[in-house]
């Protein structure tokens, strides 16, 4: 398995959520600004991947990602008062590991669709 096989197989919603967290660098910022950073990162992600959501379900997947983003924030937070914080207290090497996981993922091209094609006898 390749590097760009395990980039492809973590969630990319985590690793582009603890990629922000880790790089977050505004604390007048509150946590729907951070959330709603998160989202598009990770809707760009997907469109760059290839996906395209239908405008008529726009609205309830940004929901559903909004509660995803802003549980993974209070659970990887949870003891801390702020995001700060939790930067200030989290090890260097979940750092590293946070950076070397979105680089992976950023690195990730889509896969190739197959096309059925018809022999003609």
């Amino acid at each position: 398995m390749t590097s760009l096989d395990s980039a492809a197989k973590q969630d990319p919603l985590y690793t582009i959520f603890e990629q922000h967290l880790f790089n977050f660098q505004d604390p007048n910022s509150d946590r729907n600004v951070f959330v709603e950073t998160v989202i598009q990162d990770y809707l760009s992600h997907m469109r760059r991947l290839g996906l395209s959501i239908p405008v008529e379900w726009e609205h309830q997947i940004f929901e559903e990602l909004f509660f995803q983003v802003n549980s993974m924030l209070v659970k990887k937070i949870y003891g801390c008062q702020t995001i700060d914080e939790y930067t200030a207290k989290a090890p260097a090497a979940a750092k590293r590991k946070a950076r070397a996981n979105y680089n992976r993922l950023s690195k990730a091209k889509p896969k190739a669709k197959k096309v059925a094609t018809k022999q003609v006898a």
